[in-house]
């Protein structure tokens, strides 16, 4: 299928893995100073944010409603 996106001339969206988005996450709660400001500043869950950046729990769709972001599922074939 053809990329709709190059006939517009718009860039192909880019992916990121989990650890691009904790990673953003990091940089944008240093920008807001805290978890706190960064999570009413963006109506966040402060407290799933803080699980996540802790590594006991996964993305959390608040979250990436906050960045941003969707979740999309990729495959690609297999190396062989």
């Amino acid at each position: 299928m053809p990329n709709r996106n190059a006939k517009h001339g718009r860039q192909k969206p880019m992916l990121l893995s989990s650890q691009d988005v904790i990673d953003l996450l990091r940089t944008e709660v240093e920008k807001a100073g805290t978890e706190s400001a960064w999570a009413r500043r963006t109506g966040a869950n402060r407290t799933s944010l803080n699980l996540v950046l802790k590594g006991r729990v996964g993305l959390q769709k608040n979250l990436l409603d906050a960045l941003g972001l969707d979740m999309v599922v990729a495959y690609a074939p297999r190396r062989r």
